[in-house]
Parts: C-alpha cells; sequence; structure tokens
C-alpha cells in the first residue's frame, strides 16, 4: 500500500466508527428473546475481532482495542460450549463407548448451560465499553489520522512476520500468537478503500488452519480439566496429538511460505 491520503483515512475512520454501531446494536439484540446465543455472541465476537485490528491500524491497540478485547473475553463461554461440542463432532474418535458417551454428554450439556442470555447490566456494561473505545477514535486530530494509518498498518504486517517466523519453534503459545496478529492485520484491511491491500489467500488460509489447531488446543485444555486425560484415555490423546501435529507443520510451512514471499516484496 502507498502512503494512505487523508480520504483514506476518513474513509476508514468511518467505516471504524460504522462498525462500532453494529456492535452496539448486536449487544442489544442479545436482550431480545429471540434467536440463538450462541450464534449471536459468535456475531459479536467475530466483529470484536476486526475491530481490534482497526483499531490498531489507528494505534489505539493499548486503550480501544483493549476495550473491544474485553467484551469477547466476558461473552466466551457461549460460543467457546459450542465450538468445543463442534470440534469433538468433527474429530471422530471412535474408542470406548462409555468414555465416549461421557464426553459428548457433558459437552452437549454445557452448550445448553451456556445458553442464557447475559444480564441487562452486563450488556449495558459492554456497551459503555464500545462507546468508550469510538470516543477514542474521534477524539483523534482529523490531520493526524493518515498518518497514524500508515505507521499501523506497517506495524500491524511487521508482527505478523515475527510471529510466522516464530511458528519454526512449534511452541503452542507461538500458534495463538499467530493466530492472534492474522486476525488483528485482516481485520485491519477490511476497513481500507476497496483494493487498497487486496486479500493475501495464502494468509485468510493460515489463519483457518490456525483457527482449527486452536480449537483442538482449547478442546484438549478442557479435557484435561474435566479429567479426560491421557492416563485415562490414550487413544484419544493420541488422536489429538497426531491432528494438532498435522495442523501445526502444514502452518509452519504455509507460514514460512508467506515470509519467504512477503521478504523478496518488502526486502525484511
Amino acid at each position: 500500500m502507498t502512503s494512505p491520503t487523508e480520504e483514506d483515512a476518513r474513509f476508514a475512520s468511518e467505516q471504524l466508527a460504522t462498525g462500532c454501531d453494529t456492535m452496539v446494536r448486536l449487544l442489544n439484540g442479545l436482550l431480545d428473546s429471540k434467536g440463538r446465543v450462541a450464534e449471536e455472541v459468535h456475531a459479536i465476537r467475530k466483529l470484536g475481532k476486526s475491530l481490534r485490528g482497526g483499531f490498531s491500524l489507528f494505534r489505539l491497540g493499548k486503550s480501544s482495542a483493549k476495550e473491544i478485547q474485553v467484551i469477547g473475553r466476558l461473552l466466551s463461554g457461549p460460543r467457546d460450549a459450542v465450538s468445543r461440542l463442534s470440534t469433538w463432532k468433527k474429530l471422530a474418535w471412535e474408542g470406548d463407548p462409555g468414555t465416549t458417551a461421557a464426553i459428548y454428554g457433558l459437552l452437549e450439556q454445557q452448550t445448553h448451560s451456556a445458553a442464557r442470555r447475559p444480564p441487562v447490566e452486563t450488556i449495558s456494561w459492554c456497551v459503555e465499553r464500545v462507546d468508550a473505545a469510538r470516543n477514542n477514535l474521534l477524539e483523534l486530530p482529523v490531520e493526524t489520522l493518515a498518518a497514524r494509518m500508515e505507521v499501523g498498518m506497517e506495524k500491524l504486517g511487521k508482527q505478523v512476520n515475527k510471529r510466522c517466523k516464530k511458528l519454526e519453534g512449534r511452541g503452542e503459545e507461538n500458534f495463538h500468537d499467530a493466530r492472534k496478529a492474522l486476525k488483528a492485520y485482516l481485520g485491519a484491511l477490511g476497513f481500507l478503500p476497496e483494493g487498497a491491500i487486496p486479500r493475501d489467500p495464502t494468509m485468510v488460509e493460515l489463519t483457518e488452519v490456525l483457527g482449527d489447531e486452536n480449537d483442538l488446543a482449547t478442546l484438549s485444555h478442557w479435557l484435561e480439566e474435566h479429567g479426560f486425560t491421557a492416563d485415562f484415555v490414550p487413544g484419544l490423546w493420541k488422536k489429538l496429538t497426531e491432528s494438532r501435529k498435522l495442523l501445526q507443520k502444514r502452518t509452519t510451512l504455509d507460514a514460512a511460505l508467506w515470509v519467504a514471499a512477503r521478504k523478496s516484496q518488502t526486502g525484511r
């Protein structure tokens, strides 16, 4: 992307503010008795990840982005429960019927327990967080937006590059950090004028595969916390480990290719 113009910056800022309006609408929608909580929360968290990238674009990562992040964490229960059940089904482990039934039954029960709508007070607090995030953006001097946007985009790109390089170490936290960096970068792109920076298909695919690996990691932690450890269910943990290693190998190779391509384009 060439240096953004003031028009580009105003466009991105307006889109970001509109995204905040949408977030408020979705949050208030959680108070409606119709609809499904997990799906609504998923839409809120998905938008939230994009907004965090957008705020980082304007170098508001330590203020506005954190306001949005806390909403995602606060509302994580319903979506996480559904995601764990979905991941378990996709894993398709065929082991001891009794153990399988115990795990599935508990996972399914937790999706029902998590389907309750948040209290009005909680939603009000979340809306206040969105308002605070948007106000930080609106308070920025208009003449500084383009410069902030240029620095912010460069920083987001460097962060992705740095996190992708670290995947070679295969540390569990490295995969999580790479996914967050990619989500922020791609989220920021969504607020730019159309065609300013085309989405790299490799980055999009890498984010999706990292998401699959993260889902397996989350399920693994849940299983361990609930007593279904490798000591009791070795066959299950063998399949989990093998599945994660395949995804980790794929993401490591894809990330290395992207880093090499970026280096040839930028020289760094």
